[in-house]
């Protein structure tokens, strides 16, 4: 007999907080949850277990971040406005942030004054922030709805083929059902093949895209950034294509 057991990650809500999100360029409302690493038995958490840290989650972008909890005066259980949750939870966000609200003016001004290193470093970071995220998802078999419907298709597959044999009056069922497993499964492996695609165009480019807008980069820049992400074996680097996110900036309304 077989016993699962091992450490997982848990992570539990802790309210909300005020903070500046790197990715939406602004101050946002963030979730505040506590990651931690508990022992489990088949798949059943033992304990509260050891904490490892904070994450905190931006509610406009949904990208996650390391937080440090000692810099939060207050943790609201409820979502309220930016301003409101930065008066209750963060008072000193503006000051903390004085900094890098100023080079935000300095991009959104057209950021001529950029040195090509500054441009490449604040290019660069969105797919860090998002690498994580998309290592996570590619780290194993994710079936999304129409993969989910594909399985049902592929169920459904079977019996209508036994059913056209019996129409066409086939005495040997056997190649039919082969014919119609074969269709099934070759739909099933489809779609579950193309659902990291559908997450990276629906969640990852708009996201990217969203970030990199009032950098303006160019081919040659993202190219730079996606090449040396590859280098590192990071499959965003891979998963994203330059002309593709460019597109999607182009693409965004004014």
């Amino acid at each position: 007999m077989f016993i699962f057991w091992g450490r997982k990650i848990t992570r539990k809500r802790l309210g909300y907080v005020a903070d500046f999100c790197p990715i939406c360029r602004c101050k946002q409302a963030f979730k505040l949850e506590a990651v931690r690493s508990s022992g489990h038995v088949y798949y059943v958490s033992l304990g509260g277990g050891q904490l490892v840290g904070y994450e905190r989650t931006c509610e406009q972008c949904g990208t996650s971040f390391r937080a440090n909890a000692d810099l939060y005066a207050n943790v609201s259980k409820e979502l309220l406005p930016v301003d409101d949750l930065k008066l209750q939870t963060y008072p000193a966000l503006d000051a903390a942030i004085k900094d890098q609200m100023a080079l935000e003016a300095r991009i959104k001004a057209g950021g001529k004054d950029l040195k090509p290193q500054e441009r490449y470093t604040l290019i660069k970071a969105p797919f860090l922030y998002l690498s994580p995220k998309v290592e996570r998802r590619f780290a194993s078999t994710h079936i999304d709805l129409p993969a989910f419907l594909a399985i049902l298709g592929a169920i459904a597959v079977l019996p209508i083929g036994a059913w056209v044999g019996h129409l066409l009056r086939i005495t040997n069922p056997g190649p039919v059902l082969l014919f119609s497993f074969l269709i099934g499964a070759g739909l099933i492996v489809w779609q579950i093949s193309a659902a990291g695609t559908r997450f990276m165009k629906a969640q990852i480019l708009p996201t990217l895209a969203t970030s990199l807008r009032p950098l303006k980069p160019t081919q040659e820049e993202v190219e730079r950034v996606l090449e040396e992400l590859r280098r590192v074996k990071q499959k965003i680097g891979r998963k994203v294509t330059a002309s593709e996110l460019l597109g999607r900036i182009e693409a965004m309304p004014l």
